[in-house]
């Protein structure tokens, strides 16, 4: 069969359907539900326990002082000499600029705009850590969702094989449907203004090919430790 007739076949059986098509996606709801599994009384423990299904790395902490502890390590077991990520302050965690002293470290500004891009893509590409926050994160799912903008890059979760994200336990919520309610409850009809899209990490980077052989770190991080800061 022609690649015209698959086509033309495919318009005619939309054409005969569209009314109930039409019908079903009325009467759908449009909403999504604000969570879908039974509540936990744990919703740190949750979001920690489907993370570590997606082999990614949680860590909970009572306090400031342990959350840097962690990111020293990290910084020691990958001997990285520099770090990409937000501002310091975006992410708020006390403490963070004063480790990053003591180590040397100035953390390198994503800014590949303009003509040099690609030699300054090939400058931040050696970096092995990427250092940020989060909008919210997912417990149902073990996702952060990460709103970029001034301060907020997007390519700091892409490009270092290793993603350091620092949550508090004020940004957890059960669901997605809670998130994206959230969302439109603080920014509105702005929700994309300093930015161009919003991004839903949930795990490290995980591709399949078609012999269902998974890779980790193909399109982002091969690596991902969130800590929640429930002080």
């Amino acid at each position: 069969m022609s690649r015209e007739q698959i086509l033309a076949n495919l318009r005619t059986s939309l054409n005969a359907n569209r009314p109930w098509l039409q019908a079903e996606a009325e009467r759908m709801p449009h909403e999504a539900p604000p969570f879908v599994l039974p509540a936990q009384d744990d919703v740190v423990g949750q979001f920690v326990a489907e993370l570590a299904k997606l082999e990614g790395k949680a860590y909970r902490v009572a306090s400031a002082d342990e959350a840097l502890a962690i990111i020293d390590r990290l910084i020691e077991e990958t001997h990285a000499t520099s770090v990409i990520g937000w501002d310091l302050d975006q992410i708020g965690l006390p403490g963070l600029p004063e480790l990053l002293a003591a180590r040397g470290i100035t953390p390198a500004k994503a800014d590949v705009r303009g003509e040099g891009r690609k030699a300054r893509l090939q400058e931040l590409e050696p970096i092995p850590i990427c250092l940020s926050g989060a909008e919210l994160a997912i417990a149902e799912s073990g996702t952060l969702l990460l709103r970029h903008g001034p301060g907020k890059p997007r390519l700091a979760s892409l490009l270092a094989p290793c993603h350091i994200a620092v949550i508090f336990r004020r940004q957890l919520v059960r669901g997605l449907g809670e998130a994206l309610a959230l969302l439109a409850q603080r920014y509105g009809d702005e929700i994309f203004g300093p930015t161009s899209n919003l991004t839903f990490i949930t795990g490290p980077s995980r591709t399949a090919d078609i012999e269902m052989t998974l890779s980790l770190g193909i399109h982002g991080p091969p690596q991902i430790h969130v800590i929640v800061v429930e002080g």
